[in-house]
Parts: C-alpha cells; structure tokens; sequence
C-alpha cells in the first residue's frame, strides 16, 4: 500500500495536465471594463468563445496572458475606441467566460483564428505575456494581422515546460515524459519559439518590456526585437510584468504606433 506522500508525488502525466490547465479565479461577469461593449459567442476548439466589441473602422484584437481574461486588456480601450478602431477583446479557451477546463498555446492560436472567421482581417493585434506567444502562433497558421504590439512577451515554450516540470517536482526523465505526452496532445513545446518564428514574419513589431519584470525577464524582450527585423523596442522601468497593462505612456506607445499606418479620426 502507498503512502499518502506517495499518492501525491507528481508523475508526468499530474504535471502535463497541469501545464494545461489555467488557473480560474472567481471573479464577477463584466464587458471588458467597458460600456458598449456588444458580448459576441462563437465555436472555439474547447467550446463557447466570449469575445467583446465594439467602435467601427480597422480592427484591434486585445489579447490576454495565461490565467487572466479580456477585461485585463481594457485599459487600451478608451484610447483605441477615440482613435477610430473597432476593438475586440477575447476570453481564450478556458480563460473568462469562454468554456473548457484546459487550454494551451495552439489551443488559443486556433480560437484566434476562429475569431478571425467572424470578425474578419485584423489590422493590429495588442497582446500581453503568454498572450504574446499565442498570437505569433496564429499568426504563424495564417492569422491575418498588419501590426503587432507584444507586450512583456515570453520566448520559448520549452523552456517554460521545463522550468514548470522540475518545481512540480519532476525529475530530468520525467520532465522528458513529460514533454513527449504534451506532444502526444497537440502540444510540441519545442516549435513554440517566438524568436525564431519572428525570424520569418514581416509584420511591423512594436515591444514594450519593463526592466523590472520577474515573471518574464526584459531580455527575453530584447531577443525577441533582435530577431524581428526592424522591430521597435521601448524597455521601460518600474511596472513590473502586470501593472505595465495600466500604465499611460505603454497605452499611449501603442496607440501611437498604430496610428503610424492608418489614417483614422
């Protein structure tokens, strides 16, 4: 008979699930921190798709990290909404009010591109963190997007995989395991890698990382830039990995970057 330590030591299959499963917090329904927002639902690949839009002219896609929700995007709204954009906010599979219970990056690239389907060409899209990565890979499988602003974005999937394998507990061949089972589920950790995707896109880039960030350290940030060709990278101090969502001068910098192309009110 095991012991109760032993039932709960961690084995490749707990942790890879875990990989997959964001974290729900219970937080109260909203419209994407804005009025007017009109609440859209179409077929993900986990189920009911939750999206929020609203204004009319070129389309800005505001994209979430891992384990937040549209309404973490809001703050870009307002000024997006004055400048002529039509924004659109999404709950990622199993993310806000979408459905499912697991999620993973090509999960959400396919629910982008699902989106895509109904809203049409994007003219920019705005992401945050993890959301970062998610948006090169739909991005990779033929999101149609002009402009991209990437925030406090994150490199390679791997290394994350990794790196969450061994403080589950894992060791070295388990982690290993580990991996091979993502695999086996539609998760190749090793193909998700911003900066040698970005070696290959042409999209205009804007990157914007805080120095202080100690989720997703800036040089991740720089390596990224160094990769894109004729990426634009803004480092900034003292907003962290979160609060950079909220502060006026990375608001202003994105809006002002797009505004760079389109000749909008």
């Amino acid at each position: 008979m095991s012991t109760p330590a032993e039932q709960l030591a961690p084995t490749p299959e707990s942790v890879a699930k875990a990989f997959l499963t964001p974290r729900t917090y219970e937080r109260a329904p909203d419209t994407a921190g804005f009025q007017g927002a009109s609440r859209v639902e179409t077929n993900g690949p986990t189920g009911k798709l939750v999206s929020w839009q609203a204004g009319r002219g070129p389309i800005v896609l505001l994209v979430h990290g891992w384990e937040g929700r549209s309404s973490d995007m809001a703050s870009f709204t307002p000024p997006l909404l004055a400048a002529g954009y039509r924004v659109v906010l999404v709950d990622l599979p199993a993310h806000g009010e979408s459905e499912g219970t697991t999620s993973s990056i090509p999960a959400c690239a396919a629910a982008l591109l699902k989106l895509q389907d109904l809203i049409g060409p994007v003219y920019a899209a705005i992401a945050h963190s993890v959301g970062c990565a998610l948006t090169v890979e739909a991005v990779r499988h033929g999101l149609q997007v002009e402009r991209l602003v990437l925030i406090a974005p994150p490199a390679r999937c791997f290394d994350y995989a990794v790196g969450f394998g061994v403080q589950a507990g894992l060791d070295r061949h388990q982690v290993a395991a580990m991996i091979a089972l993502l695999q086996e589920q539609g998760v190749d950790v090793a193909d998700i890698d911003t900066p040698k995707a970005a070696a290959n896109l042409k999209q205009p880039v804007l990157i914007l990382h805080s120095n202080d960030d100690r989720v997703v350290p800036v040089s991740l940030g720089v390596e990224i830039a160094n990769a894109w060709q004729g990426a634009q990278l803004l480092r900034l101090d003292g907003l962290g990995h979160r609060r950079i969502l909220q502060a006026p001068e990375v608001i202003e910098a994105a809006r002002s970057f797009l505004m760079a192309r389109t000749a909008v009110a």
